[in-house]
């Protein structure tokens, strides 16, 4: 594939990830967040399955592309949702702003990483980094729901 083909999957992903938000905003009282953000992992982890597909053809991986930014779409504004109920009212905002420190650090600095790691690795390396990435997010998500609970009962 050229690398202009590689670089367009990188807009996919946003692609995904906005309709993954809009999907998610009719959904979102039906199913709770934590649910949400269950679903949404699982369809993130499908998504890099895809890409992982050992097929000559670039459409599974381009679908793979759009699934992957399809479930992430919705874990960040389930997560600054979930702040009220999780830390209280009176330590929401402080929480939603840590958050979105959190969020803009990462969004700063994890493409540079990428690109550092990839070009000594190749593009290859990029669904196990995505993959790292989501099993870390449902890991400490699931390990916060368990603190939650012991903290509630």
């Amino acid at each position: 594939m050229s690398d202009g083909l590689i670089a367009s999957f990188g807009s996919l992903i946003f692609g995904g990830l906005m309709l993954g938000r809009l999907i998610s905003g009719f959904i979102s009282n039906k199913l709770g967040d934590r649910l949400l953000i269950r679903i949404g992992i699982t369809l993130e982890l499908a998504g890099i399955l895809m890409v992982l597909l050992p097929i000559s053809h670039y459409l599974p991986a381009a679908i793979g592309f759009v699934i992957i930014g399809m479930g992430m779409g919705p874990v960040y504004p389930a997560i600054q949702h979930m702040a009220p109920v999780n830390f209280g009212k009176k330590y929401s905002a402080s929480i939603i702003g840590l958050q979105m420190a959190s969020a803009y650090v990462g969004s700063t600095f994890m493409p540079m990483i990428f690109g550092n790691l990839q070009q000594h690795v190749g593009i290859g390396i990029m669904p196990a980094y995505l993959l790292i990435f989501a099993m870390l997010n449902i890991g400490l998500l699931e390990r916060t729901y368990v603190v939650l609970k012991k903290k509630e009962g």
